[in-house]
This record gives C-alpha cells, structure tokens and sequence, in this order.
C-alpha cells in the first residue's frame, strides 16, 4: 500500500474546499424578486427590495419586465381567485421559463396577484 504524505493529504482538502466553495457561491447568486397587488385591479408594488432586483412596466394586460442583477430563470404568476357564483375558483397561475433572461412581457390578460422572479447573478 503507497504511502500518503502530508503534502498529498492538504492537496486533496484544499481541492475539496475549493469545489464546496464554488458550489456555495453557485447557490448564493440565486435571488428572488416578488411583487404583489393590494386589490383586484391595482399595479404590483415590490416586497423587500424587489425593485433592486426587477424593473416592471405594467399595462392593463401585460407587464414589461427587465432584470437588473442578473438572469430571470423563472417566473410565476398568479391571477386573483374568482367565482362563478356556484363555487369558489382559484386564481390562474403561469409559469414560465424565459428564453432570454433579461429582458421580457408577461401576457396575463388582466392585472395579477402576484409574481416573483427567480434571478441567477
């Protein structure tokens, strides 16, 4: 059996250490970004800080959207609940995976609850 020296075991912690910190700093540059309505109709305002994160532009529809710090992987959107006067419905809900992730219009055919953003950077 090869005999480990000390230079050889530091070696492979120092390696070690590094590859944990790389995976460490992957994970640490996802933020998230959300937004919410107070009432049916009303613009989305920024909950701690998103605005630092997101800029939006909001239509009665659609909503303009464009990241600041980094690439949108993920948005999700949620549309208020409504009824049809028999049963209570949920809000709709959109998920989408943008391609290009930092610019983009969210088409959700009236103003939303809510939406929050998944931000690589």
């Amino acid at each position: 059996m090869p005999k480990v020296t000390l230079f050889q075991t530091n070696i492979v912690r120092l390696v070690g250490l590094g590859l944990a910190a790389a995976i460490l700093i992957a994970a640490a540059g996802t933020s998230f970004a959300s937004f919410e309505a107070a009432s049916t109709g009303s613009d989305l305002k920024p909950l701690n800080g998103a605005e630092t994160v997101i800029d939006l532009i909001q239509g009665r529809e659609t909503i303009l959207w464009s990241s600041l710090t980094g690439t949108v992987t993920n948005i999700r959107t949620v549309g208020w609940p409504s009824s049809d006067a028999t049963h209570e419905l949920g809000g709709a809900l959109m998920l989408e995976h943008p391609e290009d992730g930092t610019v983009g219009i969210v088409d959700f055919g009236e103003k939303p609850m809510s939406m929050a953003f998944e931000v690589n950077g």
